[in-house]
């Protein structure tokens, strides 16, 4: 919200505003005229801003633009300011493939565009690659201090064909002295045994250059450390911290990472706490990869074709987002450009690794490592004109804060037969390059010959990130959570829908794991826990793999591992085990390498997990 002239207890705030009031504190020119202006952008929690002042130099329906927009505040007085005055915001280009965006800065005590252009206090920059990061700017005022009408502007200019500039947490404001935050922590919140880095990041908030601070994580004991580094103001530090964390299986961990600085301002800002988990058993980790697409877009054969690659990974679960055609969820693709932004087509994997879909194939090695700190079954019912999806997780880690479960229904052998159903298709003739047989193809695809799978068909309660209160904010380790959506049945066919199931951060909208099932039962689902729980460690395994099966109620269990050709390589049967956990050690090292599949059937209800054999 906008707010002059506010005071706080350590220092003096001239003007701010973090634009979720909207934008017309500003007034805005379009001095190039093609209509398109600054205006709010709100891409939400998996952004970590919510609403951002953003600027085009490309635009999906209009094309290429050549931006001269400029967004003016003020005035504000200064008449009163002592010290060193900053002003300050944040930036970044939206598509981290299209980072060349330029923009200029300027502050000035008239808010006329043209007395602006010719003000000695500017900041000029191309956004360049930040890694898809805000970064933090900051242009020194104090020579406006005594003025009484004081004005501030953004001029985004000189770039196209790029995509978005975003500007957010606009100050002008009388620095501290001395102040660095402690902003993030990034050590993950469940590991495996062993040595574990704490890591994070820290800002310096403050007019000085800072060159050492001690940081110090305390989980009951105190590991304090100096840290000897240059950070210039409104400077980010990524740090690790000299001393790891020795983690031993089934320990959880409550600790406060802190810095502490000299002559620090802001006492406030100095601490955040963490709790990791070290676990035993890895759950098996899945991989979503969601392609932004659409009949109109004459280079999305590309992606329909990694998308069919990437079928034969058994850890892959593959969502086709459509935009501006017959197969649009207008939530799905009102939500996916923030965690795929960009053009069409569009790739990213758990919402944390954008790029295009020709890149599915790396990205999915990358994320396949993570440790997910549950596993996710998916129950789905037919209740009529309704459809039941049930999203269990086995939590084997615990967590805190804003977690939820969310649902997504998908379709394979989707044809239509109007207009809205042909693809368009620059790979035809071949000039482009082979693209899986579309160079053999017109332009466009007839609707008659095409047919569309991984189509994303529904959004459980219309919520990209799952509806907040699916999971409780503090959950403890070695239990089951659920949530159940009703979704309203589509015109589908039954018999080739996928159910997924995700387990999502609700602050950043990382998808942490998932899992899938295309089994529709004919009846409600019962709302109580899993009959058990089935786990596999390690995962890959190279000599001896353990199957633990979570019982909890007298049951009789079944066993058995197939190979990738469907044959039966391991069985074991146990008649009337009592509730509780039971480990299968099973040596593995005559089995050949690839991928298995292990089938639990504890009293008629089966669990299946993937094994990797190395």
């Amino acid at each position: 919200m906008l707010a002059l002239i506010t005071s706080g207890a350590y220092s003096q705030t001239y003007f701010e505003d973090d634009f979720s009031g909207g934008i017309g504190s500003w007034t805005l020119t379009d001095s190039d005229g093609d209509g398109f202006d600054w205006a709010i952008a709100d891409y939400g929690a998996g952004d970590g801003h919510g609403n951002v002042a953003s600027s085009a130099s490309w635009d999906g329906g209009a094309g290429i633009l050549t931006p001269d927009n400029w967004m003016v505040a003020g005035p504000f007085d200064l008449s009163a300011a002592t010290g060193t005055v900053a002003f300050q915001w944040v930036t970044k280009a939206q598509d981290p493939d299209w980072t060349g965006e330029e923009y200029t800065a300027y502050a000035g005590t008239s808010g006329a565009i043209g007395d602006l252009m010719t003000s000695p206090y500017s900041f000029n920059e191309v956004v360049g690659g930040t890694g898809g990061e805000y970064v933090s700017r900051s242009l020194d005022v104090t020579a406006l201090s005594g003025e009484s009408d004081v004005y501030i502007a953004f001029r985004h200019h000189n770039v196209s064909d790029e995509f978005r500039l975003n500007i957010d947490d606009v100050s002008v404001r009388t620095l501290l002295d001395w102040d660095l935050k402690m902003l993030s922590v990034t050590t993950a919140p469940v590991v495996e045994e062993g040595t574990i880095n704490i890591t994070g990041s820290v800002k310096n908030n403050g007019a000085n250059t800072i060159t050492s601070f001690d940081l110090d994580w305390n989980d009951g004991t105190s590991h304090n450390e100096t840290i000897t580094e240059t950070i210039e103001p409104g400077e980010v530090y990524n740090f690790t911290h000299p001393t790891a964390l020795i983690a031993v299986s089934g320990g959880s961990y409550d600790m406060d990472i802190c810095v502490d600085l000299a002559d620090d301002g802001d006492a406030t800002n100095d601490c955040i706490n963490a709790i990791i988990s070290c676990v035993s058993e890895i759950p098996t980790k899945y991989v979503v990869g969601e392609e932004k697409t659409g009949t109109w877009c004459g280079w999305c054969p590309r992606g329909t074709v990694a998308m069919d690659d990437m079928a034969s990974e058994p850890l892959w679960i593959g969502i086709a987002v459509h935009n501006g055609d017959p197969m649009t969820v207008a939530s799905y693709d009102a939500g996916i450009g923030t965690y795929v932004p960009g053009g069409y087509p569009g790739g990213g994997v758990d919402r944390v690794l954008p790029g295009d879909p020709s890149d599915f194939a790396a990205m999915y090695e990358e994320r396949s490592t993570e440790i997910p700190p549950a596993s996710i079954y998916v129950e789905a019912a037919d209740m009529g004109d309704n459809i039941e999806v049930k999203v269990i997780a086995w939590f084997v880690g615990a967590l805190e804060g804003d977690y939820r479960l969310a649902a997504v229904i998908t379709e394979d052998g989707v044809t239509g037969t109007g207009s809205g159903y042909n693809q368009a298709n620059y790979y035809s003739g071949g000039g482009a390059g082979d693209m899986g047989g579309y160079e053999d193809l017109t332009d466009p695809v007839p609707a008659a010959d095409m047919v569309y799978d991984h189509v994303a068909r529904a959004l459980g309660d219309d919520e990209i990130l799952g509806t907040a209160g699916s999971l409780p904010t503090s959950i403890a380790a070695s239990t089951y959570e659920g949530y159940t959506y009703t979704i309203p049945k589509g015109d589908w066919d039954l018999t080739k829908l996928h159910f997924i199931g995700m387990l999502v951060d609700g602050e950043t909208g990382e998808i942490l794991n998932a899992g899938i099932t295309r089994n529709l039962s004919a009846s409600g689902i019962e709302e109580n826990e899993a009959d058990f729980n089935l786990s596999v460690y390690p995962n890959p395994s190279t000599d001896l793999t353990n199957i633990k099966v979570s019982l909890i109620e007298t049951s009789d269990v079944n066993v058995e591992i197939y190979n990738a050709l469907g044959e039966l390589v391991y069985s074991k049967n146990t008649q009337n085990l009592t509730a509780g956990a039971y480990i299968y050690s099973v040596d593995v090292t005559a089995f050949s390498a690839g991928m298995y599949t292990v089938r639990t059937v504890v009293n008629n209800t089966v669990q299946t997990a993937k094994l990797s054999i190395q």
